[in-house]
């Protein structure tokens, strides 16, 4: 006699659970691609600085020491994030010191007296205004020559993004940038060469 084999309520959940967790593993989407963005050297300021310049440290702290692009909403600047996947191929800090050794003279290119800087990151961020964006970078910088403070000054500069990519927004932060390296430049002419 042959038995037949009928799902009872009690074999009919357990068959159902199994089902369906094995149709959801083949259902989770990829992970999203990490994207990277870099700075472009600026080209060399126009300013004739008659010293030359020792980057000593460009520093940065908390969020602005990381890969991560930080970002805030136009309505809520206290409170700053971070994308996901949107990166610097380097810490900021690496990419402005980088930068302001390619916009300034060095020892080794410059003759007479050498001047020290030293710069701290204290804003490097994208502001998000609806589907604006803006670039907003500030730095703290201190010129030493010796024992004497050339300069002690906080450069900062805002420029808005062309559209709402951060392709855009990278494009807006090395303009405001550039409009920063080239107000130090220009201190610096006009105070370290006394």
């Amino acid at each position: 006699m042959s038995r037949k084999f009928f799902l009872t309520p009690v074999h009919l959940v357990p068959a159902l659970l199994l089902i369906f967790t094995l149709a959801g593993c083949g259902s989770v989407p990829p992970a999203p691609a990490d994207n990277f963005y870099r700075l472009q050297t600026p080209a060399a300021s126009a300013t004739n600085l008659s010293v030359a310049v020792e980057i000593r440290r460009v520093q940065a702290d908390s969020l602005y020491a990381e890969r991560p692009i930080v970002y805030s909403e136009a309505g809520n600047l206290r409170q700053l994030r971070q994308y996901h996947y949107h990166l610097w191929l380097y810490p900021p800090a690496q990419m402005l010191r980088d930068a302001l050794r390619s916009q300034l003279p060095t020892p080794a290119t410059a003759s007479g007296k050498t001047v020290t800087l030293d710069a701290r990151i204290v804003a490097f961020d994208r502001v998000v205004s609806g589907s604006n964006s803006s670039a907003q970078a500030a730095l703290e910088v201190t010129v030493t020559s010796g024992n004497q403070t050339l300069i002690e000054k906080r450069y900062q500069a805002e420029q808005a993004s062309s559209d709402a990519t951060l392709t855009a927004f990278v494009v807006a932060m090395e303009g405001a940038l550039g409009r920063i390296y080239a107000e130090v430049a220009r201190d610096m002419a006009e105070k370290a060469a006394r």
